[in-house]
């Protein structure tokens, strides 16, 4: 049994084979391969990471049981169609039939790694933020993922635009002082705070970019600044909101389901009490566990391969895979 599993983002994609005892059998990056991307391209990146990954394993494609895609900016039916089409042709060049090539969502790569398949929510804190669950019948629902200009509440992204909104209030007299704005000018290079405007509409940054802000919110925080403490337990019961609202909708609201919280963010010690103690306090029966930070986006796809092929894993094989990807 050989699982090929990817993770294709905007930046990387990253690929890893597994077989039936969960070692894994190579290791393989690539150029990015996200959705926003053309789809030569996407074709192109994902072709070379799996023939390069089959190369280094020395055996035919007759021999892969699943290859298994996790992708960023599945949202939209556009962007379905144009991934079910690259799907297609990957199949077609690869040989390999098309029953066993699988793609989904980074969401729910990110649900499969946090509940290996049990009924749960995922709430996913990276730059942006978003929560995917699903019952015992196999039904989906999400909330947030909107994007920074719409939403993604509790994100990197909006902690650091919260936090330009704090300094600047500050700065202003218009709310209460905050250490952020020393932070910030140190951050930007400026002497006065007000210089920012400079940088930030002469050529906005991208909020992939901006969004590194969050690190310097959490430490202030740490050192006992009010303003940034407030608005980390705020991020932190913002994720908690999408991952209940998601169990409402699915009907879980009173069942025993596993909820987690994956991605950068929940780096944040004040981010991940906050969560925890607002999920507990109105999902009484659910299991909140350890965030995962890291090297976690290729174990959802590794057990989605898994879980294609009949073959479920345990939290003690998922801690081992995590150590290994």
């Amino acid at each position: 049994m050989v699982v090929i599993a990817l993770d294709s983002g905007k930046t990387r994609t990253n690929a890893v084979a597994i077989n039936s005892d969960l070692n894994v059998l190579c290791r393989v990056s690539g150029r990015g391969g996200g959705l926003i991307y053309d789809s030569g391209v996407i074709i192109n990146t994902l072709l070379g990471v799996i023939e390069e990954c089959i190369r280094l394993m020395g055996i035919g494609t007759s021999s892969i049981d699943a290859i298994v895609i996790s992708w960023a900016d599945l949202d939209t039916e556009a962007y379905w169609v144009k991934a079910s089409g690259i799907i297609n042709e990957l199949s077609v060049k690869l040989n390999i039939p098309r029953s066993k090539l699988v793609f989904d969502h980074d969401a729910v790569a990110a649900y499969y790694a946090v509940t290996l398949g049990e009924p749960g929510v995922a709430v996913i804190a990276g730059t942006g933020a978003i929560a995917l669950g699903m019952n015992a019948r196999g039904e989906r629902a999400r909330s947030s993922g909107w994007g920074w200009l719409i939403g993604d509440e509790g994100s990197a992204g909006w902690i650091a635009l919260k936090a330009l909104n704090a300094a600047s209030r500050a700065y202003d007299g218009r709310g209460p002082w905050t250490s952020l704005v020393n932070r910030l000018k140190d951050y930007f290079k400026v002497k006065d705070l007000l210089n920012i405007l400079d940088v930030m509409y002469a050529e906005p940054p991208e909020i992939d970019k901006l969004a590194k802000l969050a690190v310097l919110v959490s430490e202030e925080a740490e050192g006992g600044d009010e303003v940034s403490v407030s608005i980390l337990k705020e991020a932190g019961r913002e994720l908690a909101l999408n991952a209940i609202t998601v169990a409402k909708r699915l009907g879980m609201i009173n069942e025993s389901i596993v909820i987690g919280g994956v991605g950068s963010v929940f780096s944040s010690r004040i981010v991940n009490e906050e969560f925890k103690e607002t999920v507990t306090n109105t999902l009484v029966k659910a299991r909140v566990k350890e965030p995962l930070v890291g090297n976690y986006p290729l174990l959802g796809p590794v057990v989605m391969g898994l879980s294609r092929i009949g073959k479920k894993i345990t939290s003690i094989d998922a801690e081992k895979l995590l150590k290994e990807l």
